[in-house]
């Protein structure tokens, strides 16, 4: 027994027990930035999303837009929008606006521009300008990508005289 070495035990104190606690703040705060970076990515690619262009404008001049209404009112004009069944080849469908004034006469020689969109993708918006085809007949060719509620902004200009239509139908 004189020849056996006494033992010791081996007591390890070095970096790796000091970044024990600092290391797994740096683990739950690299967790939590990658939770809101999904969450963001995830908020962000949702093409149902939509903004009404230029909605703090109108909300400052609803003024402008209350007597638009009145105008719209006083004219007493009115607007029946028909969409065409048959699609061409790029998809594209006729879309047909008759203009009558309050008499029920047709409304000749306007300027139509109208707005269309699916309310199912609010922020894929078709801008058109509409042909006159005579007899207050006003046509163009428009792509409806899907089915759904659409939504259908006019705007109607003749002389001086300006008329605001909006209609949604189930396409």
């Amino acid at each position: 027994m004189a020849n056996e070495m006494p033992t010791v035990p081996i007591v390890v104190a070095g970096p790796c027990r000091n970044l024990l606690w600092p290391g797994m703040i740096v683990v739950f705060l690299g967790v939590h930035i990658l939770a809101m970076l999904v969450t963001v990515w995830i908020a962000t690619r949702d093409r149902s999303f939509a903004i009404e262009p230029d909605y703090y404008q109108k909300g400052l001049h609803w003024d402008t837009i209350a007597r638009q209404q009145r105008t719209n009112a006083m004219l007493g004009w009115r607007v029946e929008l028909e969409i065409g069944n048959d699609a061409g080849v790029l998809g594209r469908r006729t879309l047909a606006c008759k203009l009558v004034d309050k008499s029920g006469a047709p409304i000749e020689g306007a300027a139509i521009n109208l707005v269309a969109f699916a309310h199912a993708r609010g922020n894929e918006r078709t801008s058109v300008v509409l042909e006159d085809c005579g007899e207050g007949v006003y046509v163009t060719a428009c792509r409806f990508a899907r089915k759904g509620l659409w939504e259908f902004r006019l705007v109607a200009r003749r002389g001086r005289e300006t008329f605001t239509y909006t209609e949604q139908i189930r396409i």
